[in-house]
């Protein structure tokens, strides 16, 4: 497996997702988090946030306050998650390294003109320029 993810050049998309860090305005502001992330392939948006139960007279309410919002925590699973402490250098190296290596020795390349020459092979040769 390349660094991009895929194997041996057959898998023709990868889905990365970067999160990046608050802002100050963001930070100051102390809106609820509404996307986290979970592990290096999935992300929650909505996340619940953990509360502590409700109280009447020394009983735990057993119903839910109407007024207040149900977070969803719904999971979504990516081929890469990247969180705010990811630099740009491992994004670079994960996304598109093995990309501009293949385009700079020619491989792939003919793709970008394909559509305006319909004499091409359907092997793609690599004797194509961009």
């Amino acid at each position: 497996m390349s660094s991009s993810g895929t194997t041996s050049g057959r898998q023709s998309m990868t889905v990365v997702v970067r999160m990046r860090g608050e802002n100050e305005k963001e930070r100051e502001s102390r809106l609820p988090v509404i996307a986290k992330v979970v592990d290096e392939k999935v992300i929650v948006f909505d996340p619940k946030i953990p509360t502590s139960p409700e109280y009447h007279r020394g009983r735990k309410r057993s119903f839910r306050d109407m007024t207040k919002r149900i977070n969803r925590n719904v999971f979504f699973a990516f081929d890469r998650v990247f969180d705010e402490t990811t630099s740009n250098l491992e994004v670079f190296n994960y996304t598109t390294e093995a990309v501009v290596t293949d385009v700079l020795n020619g491989y792939n390349a003919c793709g970008a003109y394909v559509s305006h020459i319909n004499s091409i092979d359907a092997d793609c040769r690599t004797d194509a320029f961009i």
